[in-house]
């Protein structure tokens, strides 16, 4: 089914049109370097700039062309020179709010940011958590922030009824992943009948377009902000079918029905030569020791797989260690991802296989960002684009992936959390 990303396309081009016009628009009508779009516009009326660093825009998606300028401005709050008291807000907030909470910014700013997560109990969840925390407190009108956590429960009224405590709470607007997807869109709904926008990243789509029960952004809620999700899983099969060539191929998941994994998968999987077999697909609810016993599964089935996709990295780092449990030696193996966790990036250096190829796009963490920066423009009577297209490119893994310096590991490299935030939340290392 392609039908998702014809309308990323109109979208594309319903903003192109709106750059052109007189009273601006929100996405450049002209490839961008990442830093050289005027902040003049429609943005600027609402005090955003999209004079975002070069170096940040490439740090977070790659050598992309075409950025919207609310991509843009969301990456220009992302300053990574933070003063200490910014810091020690962020933290105070990061840590009251493990599994749900609420905690104050400081400012005294009237506005209530609700942050409704499906599963936030993962480094990939929690960076990501972090990004928005920091992104609100560039806001002096965000006062107070109230998260909630789903923890992957299966029970869908778990996630939904964590959009309705945010509903009662009287907060201005949610972001978060709707992992339950169309599960939960009674909720959702509401939020909309409340006129509480609601904005997913991580292209947390309610519901494919085309799928039963599906809702529809900039209709039934204010919008998605995530990559092309056809244009994604077309990267991931090129690759695929450039690395195997013929042979089996495994292919990995998160959370049931989660429209992350099953945009991308369709897509990929339609894009296949018609050599390569697809072993799954298989969920995993992006939990590692899950990603593992699949993998194990697999292998002792038939120990010939010549490739993976899968959204995350080091879900996979962990799960290869299946060849090791059954003895397998890994020996020509393509892999498609999305993350790029270094964990997997320093196991492929140590084993030196110059057989063994890694290709990802990138951790896209910063997207909460996007979707806290398009509800305070919707908040200000901005029109904000129904999809929010986040650009991507596949980048091969090379040695200086692997970077010892590194404040953690298992957090994306493309990641905005400055390292010394990142030290703090995981002191570790």
């Amino acid at each position: 089914m392609r039908r998702f990303k014809i309308i990323s396309i109109i979208a594309v081009l319903a903003l192109t049109a709106a750059a052109c016009s007189d009273d601006g628009g929100t996405a450049s009508d002209e490839p961008t370097d990442g830093g050289t779009t005027s902040a003049a516009g429609a943005l600027a009326e609402y005090g955003e700039s999209t004079d975002a660093d070069p170096a940040l825009v490439e740090k977070a998606m790659g050598s992309v062309t075409d950025v919207p300028d609310i991509v843009l401005a969301s990456i220009a709050r992302a300053d990574q020179d933070l003063d200490q008291a910014t810091i020690d807000a962020a933290m105070a907030c990061y840590e009251s709010t493990v599994g749900g909470g609420e905690c104050e910014t400081g400012t005294g700013g009237e506005t209530v940011m609700g942050y409704a997560d499906g599963g936030g109990l993962n480094v990939w969840r929690q960076v990501t958590r972090m990004e928005a925390i920091l992104q609100a407190l560039t806001y002096p009108d965000i006062g107070k922030i109230i998260f909630t956590d789903a923890q992957w429960n299966e029970d869908p009224n778990v996630a939904a009824n964590d959009v309705r405590f945010l509903i009662q709470a009287g907060v201005d607007f949610i972001i978060g992943y709707p992992d339950q997807g169309t599960n939960i869109a009674d909720a959702i709904l509401e939020a909309k009948d409340a006129g509480i926008p609601y904005s997913t990243y991580s292209a947390g789509w309610v519901g494919l377009p085309g799928q039963d029960g599906a809702l529809v952004p900039g209709e039934d809620y204010l919008t998605v902000v995530g990559e092309d999700l056809c244009a994604l899983g077309d990267s991931f099969a090129a690759v695929i079918n450039d690395g195997v060539g013929e042979g089996k191929v495994g292919l990995l998941g998160g959370t049931p029905g989660n429209a992350l994994s099953t945009g991308w998968q369709q897509c990929y999987e339609e894009a296949l030569e018609g050599s390569i077999e697809t072993v799954g697909p298989a969920d995993t609810y992006w939990v590692n020791d899950i990603a593992l016993q699949t993998v194990n599964g697999w292998l002792s089935t038939d120990p010939d797989i010549k490739g993976y996709a899968y959204e995350y990295a080091d879900g996979l780092d962990t799960a290869l260690q299946a060849y090791d449990q059954l003895g397998i030696p890994i020996d020509d193996l393509t892999v498609a991802l999305r993350t790029d966790e270094q964990t997997l990036f320093c196991t492929w250096k140590k084993m030196n296989n110059p057989n063994f190829h890694i290709y990802y796009s990138a951790g896209g963490n910063f997207q909460s960002r996007t979707a806290v920066t398009a509800s305070m423009l919707e908040l200000q009577g901005a029109e904000v684009p129904a999809e929010i297209v986040v650009p991507h490119v596949m980048r091969e893994v090379t040695a200086d992936d692997c970077n010892p310096d590194r404040v953690t590991p298992t957090v994306s490299g493309t990641s905005l959390v400055p390292d010394e935030v990142l030290a703090l939340m995981y002191p570790e290392g």
